[in-house]
């Protein structure tokens, strides 16, 4: 484990090599302060892009009614990637020969972040807040220009096993995943936290992503007489497993990641059941006890009122969060507003507080929380949150 001076220093050498300088201030005018932003826009999973750009934007928009950083109004380039690894390389090497934006920020998948990610290390452009708790992105020594903001898979998953096995007496696991860099990251923290509890994994099976075909991935798990099967993919994949295990009247208990978005599950689930549980990484944003989703709900009031799409969800949330998160490092920043000063600031000493939501990295890490929720899709409350991130 690094400490916090060593990735400093990392970061200070790295930036030193990618020549970096006051003078060129990529992302920055007179008038304004750039971000770029690769996400999916369309496709089957659309929402995930779409949802997670409202919320940044309506942090956005707030910080410019109120003058901007410095006079500086907040922008977003938004590029669409459609989930496809492919789209979102040519979507970085974009961001790097236009050479037009701060850093990139808000997108979204494990694929196309293991596409986006080497690209912008080798560009010195600053990488955060993407959507994905995948294990390679923490670490800070290969990635020293990345900053997750959000729960690691492992995080997630071990609030899953630790409630399946304490809560429920559950044994016979399973999984059904997307068969890419995110569902073999979710494999490998599921192996990990099921041998916390000495439990063996009975059966796996995948599919491609992107697909409706994957009714046949149940199928494949029908002779192992599971109890539990942890389904790793979107909200599209995971409603029509759910949906065909009801038809099928099998009773399994279904455990899906924050990244297949409770909301849309419980819209597209044909029986919302409290034996499906979802982990959350943030509050609900209709929580009346948190700060953070006060002012969240009334940016999107104001975002509403000026004509934009108002989002009040866990993942515009989450966007929301990653917004005012970038205020606050600009802030820190002063009036060097280069991209090695942006690394610099970026993953502090001290915790930032955004109203009653803590950032916090500890030393030689590039992760900011700890914080997991569970939820079950049939009940609007969920089980408590553990770990550390919020109230």
């Amino acid at each position: 484990m690094h400490s916090r001076s060593t990735i400093r220093f990392l970061v200070a050498v790295a930036m030193g090599a990618w020549g970096l300088s006051a003078v060129a201030a990529p992302g920055v005018t007179a008038d304004s302060l750039v971000f770029g932003q690769s996400a999916c826009f369309s496709g089957p999973n659309q929402r995930l892009g779409i949802d997670y750009r409202s919320g940044i934007l309506a942090a956005f928009e707030e910080r410019n009614a109120a003058g901007g950083v410095d006079g500086r109004r907040l922008e977003l380039i938004a590029l669409d990637d459609g989930y496809e690894p492919e789209n979102a390389a040519r979507n970085a090497d974009r961001f790097v020969s236009e050479d037009d934006v701060l850093a990139v920020v808000g997108g979204v998948g494990t694929p196309t972040a293991a596409r986006i990610a080497p690209v912008l290390r080798t560009a010195g452009i600053p990488f955060v807040g993407h959507v994905t708790g995948a294990d390679f992105l923490r670490d800070a020594e290969r990635f020293p220009n990345v900053i997750n903001l959000r729960a690691s898979y492992l995080e997630e998953v071990r609030v899953h096993v630790d409630h399946m096995v304490g809560e429920f007496g559950l044994r016979r696991l399973g999984i059904i995943y997307q068969d890419d860099a995110f569902g073999r990251s979710v494999l490998r923290s599921y192996l990990a936290a099921l041998s916390e509890h000495d439990i063996p994994l009975l059966a796996k099976t995948s599919y491609s992503r992107n697909t409706h075909a994957v009714h046949a991935s149940l199928f494949a798990l029908a002779k192992a007489d599971l109890e539990a099967i942890l389904l790793v993919g979107t909200y599209a994949a995971n409603t029509e497993i759910m949906d065909l295990a009801h038809s099928l009247g099998l009773d399994y208990l279904m455990a899906n990641l924050s990244f297949s978005l409770s909301y849309e599950l419980r819209r597209r689930v044909d029986a919302p059941s409290d034996r499906i549980f979802v982990t959350e990484v943030v509050p609900s944003p209709h929580e009346e006890g948190s700060a953070l989703a006060a002012s969240f709900r009334r940016a999107m009031e104001a975002r509403a009122a000026a004509g934009g799409e108002s989002v009040l969800n866990e993942l515009a949330l989450e966007g929301y969060l990653l917004g005012r998160y970038l205020v606050s490092t600009l802030e820190r920043m002063g009036e060097d507003l280069t991209r090695a000063a942006f690394m610099a600031h970026v993953i502090p000493s001290d915790a930032v507080d955004i109203d009653d939501w803590t950032v916090a990295f500890a030393p030689g890490s590039n992760a900011g929380s700890t914080y997991v929720r569970l939820t079950r899709l049939g009940a609007e409350s969920g089980v408590p949150g553990v770990g550390r991130g919020g109230p």
